[in-house]
């Protein structure tokens, strides 16, 4: 259940996430013949803030030597994240709910002062020995509320409801249930979600009102303002915080965060969004794609470089051996961007190495295409550690080993950073389902794969959170070789 206590978006998808104050853990502890033996104080965030307020609440579970168990939560009082800071001593200080009304309550929570889940024991039933239980939800209302508890009312379905997803995580808890998805390996997740609920705050409602395309722009300009959250994020990581003698009175990401040193280069970039959205907060760079699009002439009126010429990626290698081709090259030092960028994808890695200093690239594919420019075919449907060891040129690969999240920076130890991108193209490249063993899907993320570590790139992959099933980021942040402890590189 401590669970729960940390991670209360399980419960509501209004719920943006908890924020720990702080906890404490005991065994001795006792009120009402009940061992407390957890208890902490934790904010509620919501995932509208403009709409709904934070929650401050005292969440205390009780044990007794009967084998009950139970967790209580207590209402405080409202608390928003901009006005008030974590308090991480406020479990040694007086509190308490008096001035708290029912009106208060945000539309996320049951509008109850407490809300209690209870386990109790029962006898054992069946042939087996597994132990069987109770599971309740009790209500502590407000003093003089009379509201309806009716099954078919508000706080009945939400009690229905509640109970359900308890008996749901307690019987994955018990038969080890192990996550699918891992999010959040390179960049942390409550700075990510912060940042993209500013963004989609400062920019969704324009962006829609204006919308040029034909496409729902719901979809488009949510999973892009996702992107950019997670980009800017990402690039805060890796590149050095710019020095100026005075900051602007507004400052965007790009005026206080790092960026990279050439800019980015949006290949493939279709609507163009995505450039608007980067170069609004201050980054350098450009987007290009084979044709314009309606919306172009409106996001290049505010700034943004959108070019409409097609990228010949052959000519771009060609022209690194040939000072006299007319090929339109990379800028130095630039991060290149391809973002569904269908027959690019497969050329992301190999242009990065053309690139002079070229900081890295991150390459979210979508439609399958090959080298050649031709749709692709599946011929490979699992990828095994010999093969992975072979494009790697190593005799043998470590343990494939999860890495701690988020990532900073690429292990500078040999043996560490080859069991890390082992993890990372497991998970890019096998199927959650362990029922689906050929997919085209993995198989072209196995493809691409070997395209970016053939290439000369240390691979790390991430799972965005964004609205759409094609999500998984294959991500360069160093050549496989570089800021590697000399004496850990094999001879």
């Amino acid at each position: 259940m401590v669970a729960w206590i940390h991670y209360p978006e399980r419960n509501s998808s209004s719920i943006r996430r908890a924020e720990i104050w702080q906890e404490k853990t005991s065994d001795t502890h006792e009120t009402n013949g009940r061992i407390v033996s957890y208890e902490c104080v934790r904010r509620l965030l919501p995932r509208r803030a403009q709409l709904d307020r934070g929650l401050l609440q005292e969440c205390t579970v009780l044990q007794d030597d009967g084998g009950r168990g139970s967790v209580v939560y207590t209402s405080l009082r409202v608390s928003d994240q901009d006005s008030e800071a974590p308090n991480p001593h406020i479990l040694d200080q007086p509190r308490n709910a008096n001035g708290l009304m029912r009106e208060d309550i945000p539309f996320y929570h049951p509008a109850v002062r407490a809300v209690a889940f209870q386990y109790e024991p029962t006898s054992q039933s069946g042939c087996d020995s597994a132990p069987q239980g109770r599971i309740r939800v009790d209500y502590l209302l407000f003093p003089g509320d009379d509201s309806d508890l009716a099954p078919s009312s508000r706080l009945g379905r939400t009690a229905l409801s509640l109970l359900r997803l308890m008996h749901q995580h307690s019987v994955g808890h018990a038969s080890a249930y192990e996550k699918r998805v891992y999010h959040d390996m390179l960049v942390p997740r409550d700075a990510y979600q912060d940042l993209y609920l500013h963004l989609r705050s400062k920019y969704a409602g324009p962006v829609i009102e204006t919308w040029q395309e034909v496409t729902d722009p719901k979809k488009h300009v949510f999973e892009d303002i996702g992107i950019a959250a997670w980009l800017l994020l990402l690039w805060r990581t890796m590149f050095p915080v710019p020095t100026r003698k005075e900051w602007p009175r507004s400052c965007r990401c790009g005026d206080i965060w790092g960026q990279p040193p050439g800019g980015f280069v949006d290949v493939g970039c279709g609507n163009g969004l995505l450039v608007h959205l980067l170069t609004q907060e201050g980054y350098r760079g450009y987007g290009v794609d084979g044709r314009s699009r309606k919306s172009w002439a409106l996001y290049e009126q505010a700034g943004a470089q959108l070019h409409a010429r097609w990228l010949d990626p052959a000519a771009l290698l060609a022209e690194k051996d040939d000072a006299s081709s007319h090929a339109w090259a990379l800028p130095t030092g630039a991060f290149i961007i391809g973002n569904h960028a269908d027959e690019l994808t497969p050329w992301v890695p190999a242009l990065a190495s053309s690139t002079p200093a070229c900081s890295g690239f991150v390459n979210i594919p979508c439609c399958a295409w090959t080298l050649e420019g031709t749709r692709f075919v599946p011929s490979q449907g699992t990828l095994d550690a010999s093969t992975l060891a072979t494009w790697l040129q190593v005799a043998r690969l470590p343990e494939r080993r999860m890495p701690p999240a988020p990532l900073w920076q690429p292990s500078r130890c040999w043996n560490d950073r080859l069991a890390h991108l082992a993890w990372f193209v497991h998970r890019a490249t096998s199927a959650p389902d362990t029922s689906v063993i050929h997919s085209k899907h993995y198989a072209y993320h196995i493809y691409v794969a070997q395209l970016h570590i053939r290439s000369g790139w240390n691979l790390e992959t991430e799972a965005l959170r964004i609205p759409s099933s094609k999500n998984m980021a294959f991500v360069a942040r160093v050549r496989l070789h570089d800021q590697v402890d000399a004496f850990a590189i094999p001879t």
